[in-house]
């Protein structure tokens, strides 16, 4: 299953257009989507606007017309028709179906009908509403919003709602159920939205699905990743499963490095060893004693990593000029896969150059806060942000929050698991250890984020059952089970 943007969604309609399908093909097929779930009402009125999600309403008026339904349609005075709408209008008004142009006195009459109606078909505006409407529109909306007792459908997505967000503009219509097409729009996954879409069905239009090729956002589920994780080997040692050196931790922020070296010790890694301070190797002994520990020197030199199979650097690392230097050193001296977490994160945002110069996938874990530091942008289409930053910079980026999003720029995803619950500090350090432990076990950049994301979230999903908040270091703990899951699924 896929998910769009504003942006994402109309790209898509555009390479179905550059395909060679005529609009008022795809509106014809969409109205046959909307038509199956319509069949156990008689009194029907439809509200349709003035552009493609209207031409959709106004096709679905002229099938429900054609099966001897009740249907009234009403359309808004706007001289700018789209070319669907204009086509279907002309057809309604040949059929005589009942349209009737909505405007102040018409008001009074549209409510009458509304009391009598067995539904209401939203088709005002798709995806493309940018601001709150005003006017008639919102008339219509506050009337709509009236009746308590009436089933609303929303075409695609409900009037005035933010398709990137979720939230409302202002006045929005509240649907009992959406009918959405082509794609999930990415506000739905704000759980705040079911206020206003109600239940969310997907339907495809029976055409060639282009979500790949205009690079929609696919959803990974347990299924999704219980495809991507490997099987252990018979005769494995610790020799097959990765050697991953970790550059974190400080004298100031110790917890960070803990968390980072265990969550990898438990992803499965053969062998981790922490590059840090004195301080964090005294705690790690008794901490995590399943890690070996090196002291950090003062400069690091190439010999100093380059026996391992991935690396991690940030993870409470602080931002003291020794940081800095850290930074700089390992982009310079190692060829490994690398994980930038934290405070290297900030590091890296006033170098961003850095990222130019390497010639190998580099996975950033950044939060919204972090990512802000390396992006400047003023865009609600997170989505498309972070997929151009991730294709500028030719990176994996995970962007941390809900439903974390994991992008290489050309295939990407947004995660289907964790909760609010997991709102604790250390979380983000667990997961770039994970990240890194799956990297040294040669797992893909991108698969090793998927993979340590998802089982991130899942874990903390499984413990917020039975808990009002999650623990980094009880987390942990259920890596190893999580993992035992997700691969006997996949037996």
């Amino acid at each position: 299953m896929y998910v769009g943007s504003q942006t994402l969604m109309k790209k898509y309609d555009q390479y179905l257009l550059d395909l060679g399908y005529s609009i008022e093909e795809l509106v014809d097929k969409a109205s046959d989507c909307l038509l199956k779930h319509m069949h156990s009402y008689q009194n029907i009125c439809l509200f349709c606007g003035p552009g493609n999600n209207g031409a959709d309403g106004l096709s679905l008026a002229i099938k429900l017309f054609h099966e001897q339904k009740e249907v009234y349609v009403y359309i808004f005075q706007d001289e700018h028709l789209s070319e669907a709408n204009y086509f279907y209008l002309q057809q309604c008004y040949q059929e005589t179906i009942h349209v009737i142009l909505l405007d102040e006195t018409a008001i009074e009459d549209m409510k009458k009908q509304m009391s009598q109606a067995d539904v209401i078909v939203d088709a005002m505006f798709g995806f493309g509403l940018n601001s709150s409407p005003r006017g008639i529109y919102q008339a219509v909306i506050e009337e709509i919003n009236c009746l308590y007792d009436k089933e609303v459908i929303a075409v695609d997505i409900p009037t005035g709602l933010n398709c990137n967000t979720g939230k409302p503009y202002q006045s929005v219509i509240c649907a009992t159920q959406t009918i959405t097409l082509s794609a999930l729009k990415d506000g739905f996954l704000n759980p705040e939205s079911v206020s206003f879409t109600g239940n969310v069905i997907l339907e495809k239009l029976g055409i060639q699905d282009v979500s790949c090729e205009v690079g929609l956002f696919e959803l990974v589920d347990f299924d999704f990743v219980s495809r991507l994780i490997k099987e252990r080997l018979y005769d494995g040692h610790k020799g097959n499963y990765g050697r991953i050196g970790m550059i974190t931790g400080c004298e100031d922020y110790k917890g960070a490095s803990l968390l980072s070296t265990k969550g990898a010790v438990y992803s499965g890694s053969g062998v981790v060893t922490t590059i840090t301070c004195s301080e964090v190797i005294q705690s790690l002994t008794v901490y995590c004693p399943e890690a070996t520990t090196v002291l950090r020197p003062p400069i690091l030199r190439k010999e100093d990593i380059e026996k391992y199979d991935a690396l991690l650097v940030g993870s409470g690392l602080g931002l003291e000029i020794d940081s800095y230097r850290y930074v700089i050193d390992v982009f310079s001296l190692s060829h490994q896969p690398l994980v930038i977490d934290g405070d290297a994160l900030t590091i890296l945002s006033s170098n961003l150059n850095l990222l130019k110069k390497a010639k190998r996938k580099i996975v950033l874990t950044p939060h919204m806060g972090e990512f802000r530091r390396l992006c400047d942008f003023h865009s609600d289409d997170i989505l498309s942000v972070a997929r151009e930053f991730a294709r500028e910079w030719g990176v994996v980026l995970v962007l941390k929050g809900p439903h974390t999003i994991v992008t290489d720029g050309e295939n990407s995803y947004r995660i289907m698991a964790g909760n609010k619950a997991m709102s604790s500090g250390g979380m983000g350090d667990v997961l770039a250890g994970m990240i890194t432990s799956f990297l040294g076990q040669n797992y893909t950049p991108l698969n090793a984020a998927l993979l340590a994301v998802y089982i991130h979230g899942y874990a903390g999903d499984e413990i917020a059952k039975k808990a009002y908040t999650v623990i980094p270091s009880k987390l942990i703990e259920m890596i190893p089970k999580i993992m035992y899951q997700l691969k006997s699924n996949h037996k």
